[in-house]
């Protein structure tokens, strides 16, 4: 007869596994995402994009200070993640995205610093977009969520 302790460890093994979840977008759905292997292509340029999720950290500030805006007509972008204006460059190919010369002003925030240069560190890092519907896509670094953006209305 098997030792009821011996299944303690296989018990809380598949509990642990099961309880863990990675970073979800509020609804979407799996089928959405996919088409044909590959991601939907819609432009997500010149438009008004507010930041809803910098990493795991979800965003509720005014959406005047917490935007992301693309031109295509120079390769530009300006965003504002709490206090400070950030511009620079960008380049969208297939489903990659590539952020550059990227500058910001340096004023002190207190209540939005971390998140600030954590959004820096986003669009120095981030190698793929995902675009969920025609009002929201996800940034993604090494296949991870680490920013979410919704179409401001």
């Amino acid at each position: 007869m098997m030792n009821p302790k011996s299944l303690v460890i296989p018990f809380f093994t598949i509990l642990t596994i099961s309880s863990c979840e990675p970073t979800s977008i509020k609804n979407t759905e799996t089928k959405s995402i996919s088409n044909s292997g590959g991601a939907i292509s819609l432009d997500i340029t010149n438009k008004t994009w507010k930041i809803t999720l910098i990493n795991s950290e979800s965003i509720t500030g005014n959406p005047t200070d917490f935007y992301l805006k693309l031109n295509s007509s120079t390769s530009s972008f300006e965003s504002k993640a709490g206090c400070n204006q950030i511009i620079g460059k960008f380049q969208l190919k297939d489903n990659y995205i590539s952020f550059s010369n990227s500058v910001s002003t340096k004023m002190y925030c207190f209540e939005t610093m971390k998140l600030e240069d954590a959004f820096l560190s986003i669009l120095s890092n981030t190698s793929k977009y995902i675009v969920i519907d025609s009002t929201k896509f996800i940034l993604l670094k090494d296949d991870i969520v680490v920013a979410q953006f919704e179409l401001e209305k």
